[in-house]
């Protein structure tokens, strides 16, 4: 699906990431009063706000729009994934499927390896709406937002196990690392000992 986006949708060609695979359409970050605001009176003037996440094999990248202005992107990599849960529902009225996302991204990590989280929560949609939230109208543009949200389940079902992987790679090489430390630490004892003992 990379590189393809449909003409309803060309507008974002220019914050899509690179090697994307899926794209869908989610629920909108929430607003302070003065932005809600901001918001009603630029959707007022046709300039609605609409939030959109793009996926590839190795990172997510989220883009807030109002109108064909960018508000604001921000891109999740895998490496600074502590976990990835999914799972499927759809629309109150049953007619939409969407996917629940739960990404808890890693914001630091102190010395003693403590991390800093960040939980992030996606409900993706098909990208049935384009600029200014307009609903798509041509069928082989309907047909290809379905499509999106399918592929958007395959791009990031692979992702729990690719991050548990890594976490369980990084356990690995800390214990060595801490194995090595403490050994270090036992022959150097052992070395003043001796040498006292040589005196």
């Amino acid at each position: 699906m990379s590189e393809k986006l449909q003409k309803s949708l060309a507008f974002l060609n220019s914050e899509m990431p690179n090697n994307w695979l899926s794209l869908a359409v989610t629920t909108l970050p929430k607003r302070n009063l003065f932005q809600s605001i901001g918001d009603f009176f630029a959707g007022k003037s046709g300039n609605h706000r609409i939030s959109y996440v793009a996926a590839s094999e190795n990172e997510v990248k989220i883009m807030h729009y109002q109108g064909a202005n960018v508000l604001g992107t921000h891109t999740i990599p895998m490496g600074s994934m502590e976990s990835c849960k999914i799972s499927e529902g759809t629309t109150e009225d049953g007619l939409i499927g969407i996917i629940h996302v739960t990404i808890e991204e890693i914001i630091s990590t102190n010395k003693k390896g403590d991390k800093k989280l960040k939980s992030h929560y996606f409900k993706l949609m098909p990208p049935l709406l384009g600029i200014n939230a307009t609903p798509i109208q041509a069928v082989e543009e309907i047909l290809w937002a379905q499509r999106a949200r399918k592929a958007m389940l395959s791009v990031l079902n692979p992702y729990a196990g690719k991050i548990q992987a890594r976490l369980t790679e990084e356990f690995r090489m800390a214990e060595e690392i801490r194995l090595a430390e403490e050994l270090r630490k036992s022959e150097e004892l052992q070395r003043k000992k001796e040498e006292k003992e040589a005196k």
